[in-house]
């Protein structure tokens, strides 16, 4: 009795767990997570990339101002055709249309009539400022055209005076900074280049167009 009392007997194999790491669904479901977090960040790289590159296009890319020549006004005229001469006196509204995310300042300019691809008369244009994505309007004038600046040679003003249409280019630059947000100042020259018909006999311009 005693021998069985003192019997000692094994102790059954306790039930083995697995970790829940080594869990095949919990490794499935990690990699789940893990490949989504991962397409989250890259996802949100692109996009913010694609903001940055949208900003730099559209906002600090700094563009030329368009300069244009709006409308002319026959103030005075006289001409003949024998000799060929012609005096008139023109006054005009020029635009300063300004492309940028900032405020353009210009300095003074001039602007030149001319006439067969020689100066005929100039003008001084005041200095001012085109607000961002603004246009800004100008007027000089009068400006006198005078035949007898002209060079000698050959020209065909006695044609032209007798058709009564003379035709005058118009051309300048306007020179000035873009400044964004008070921090970045860019340099900038716009050029007008616009072409008219000065009609003598009804005093009046027409045909006019700016490139």
């Amino acid at each position: 009795m005693a021998d069985q009392e003192s019997q000692v007997w094994p102790i059954a194999p306790g039930k083995l767990h697995r970790r829940s790491d080594d869990d095949p669904t919990f490794k499935a479901i990690r990699r789940e997570r893990t490949n989504k977090c991962f397409v989250y960040v890259f996802t949100g790289i692109v996009l913010f990339s694609i903001a940055i590159l949208v900003f730099a296009l559209l906002v600090l890319r700094v563009k030329s101002p368009e300069i244009r020549l709006r409308s002319v006004v026959v103030k005075s005229l006289k001409y003949t055709s024998s000799p060929p001469t012609f005096n008139t006196s023109l006054s005009a509204h020029m635009s300063v249309k300004n492309p940028n995310f900032g405020d353009y300042e210009f300095v003074p300019t001039t602007v030149s009539f001319l006439y067969g691809g020689s100066k005929v008369g100039s003008t001084k244009v005041a200095k001012g400022q085109a607000k961002l994505k603004k246009t800004e309007s100008l007027s000089f004038g009068p400006v006198d055209l005078r035949s007898n600046r002209l060079p000698e040679g050959a020209n065909t003003l006695a044609g032209d005076i007798n058709s009564g249409m003379l035709k005058l280019a118009v051309a300048g630059k306007v020179s000035g900074k873009v400044t964004l947000w008070k921090i970045i100042n860019r340099r900038k020259t716009g050029k007008m280049d616009c072409t008219m018909t000065l009609v003598l006999k009804s005093k009046t311009i027409k045909d006019l167009r700016c490139r």
